[in-house]
């Protein structure tokens, strides 16, 4: 994840003047997305680089928080879609974050001290994919919720900073998972990796909200908001049109300004 930060924060400084965060031109974001799938081939492994290896979520807060995050995105999305009665586009999320995320963030919560969430996860899944009352599926959804708070908690020093990556990360991987879920026409190829995607973006805001209570500087509040807001409509719902409107490199370029923005926090 840090060289992709790297380049697409590279990418940023072209499109930004000074501290003002302005949209690339468009030429600016054709260019972009010339790069963008030689960028996330050369730097991601799994499906859009929400993967990240033991190692690394031991040795990182930003990390293990943002390994946290990406749970939250998958279940928010599927939670959402099995009260919209999809039960089977929220079934396939709901095992994501059992089947790989999780299993590799086990030595982090060890390391850290922290509560495992196991149970809870493995609760909701069978919930929906037994196709259970929507009550109950609620009932386990918090569950979850709370499980997954008391594993963040757990990182006792948290900041600005701190939450700013973490949202740098989401947005960074929305962008990865949008270019995959699109194809260069902008038709529908991967519905998954498009809920995905709105689901990073959907807790890349409550990071945002949390962060604005910790800190004073609320330009480069608002600058963060400001992207957010820029790609939001990229996303028209949780089940996609066959053909988007959104050009992949819009994303990318809104994540290299929001990690401007929060290399000033």
């Amino acid at each position: 994840m840090e060289s992709k930060n790297k380049l697409w924060l590279g990418l940023g400084v072209v499109c930004v003047a000074g501290v003002t965060m302005t949209a690339c031109s468009s030429d600016e974001n054709a260019d972009m997305a010339d790069m963008d799938h030689s960028a996330m081939t050369a730097s991601e492994g799994g499906e859009g680089g929400e993967g990240a290896s033991s190692e690394e979520s031991v040795a990182s807060d930003a990390v293990y928080l943002g390994q946290l995050a990406f749970i939250r995105g998958h279940l928010n999305v599927g939670v959402n879609l099995y009260r919209e009665g999809d039960e089977e586009a929220s079934a396939t999320h709901m095992k994501h974050p059992e089947s790989e995320i999780y299993a590799a963030l086990q030595p982090a919560l060890e390391a850290r001290d922290a509560p495992g969430f196991a149970d809870q996860l493995a609760a909701l899944a069978i919930a929906v994919e037994s196709g259970q009352p929507l009550a109950d599926v609620e009932a386990a959804y918090e569950a979850l919720l709370q499980g997954i708070s008391a594993a963040e908690q757990a990182v006792s020093d948290q900041d600005a900073r701190l939450l700013g990556e973490v949202i740098v990360d989401l947005v960074s991987t929305a962008a990865a998972e949008y270019d995959i879920a699109v194809g260069d026409d902008l038709t529908l190829e991967n519905a998954h990796e498009y809920q995905d995607a709105l689901g990073f973006i959907r807790i890349a805001y409550d990071n945002l909200d949390t962060l604005a209570t910790m800190t004073d500087d609320t330009s480069t509040v608002s600058a963060i908001r400001e992207q957010l807001d820029l790609v939001h409509p990229a996303w028209t719902g949780l089940q996609p049109p066959q053909r988007l409107h959104t050009q992949p490199s819009v994303i990318y370029g809104a994540a290299s300004r929001i990690e401007l923005a929060v290399s000033r926090l």
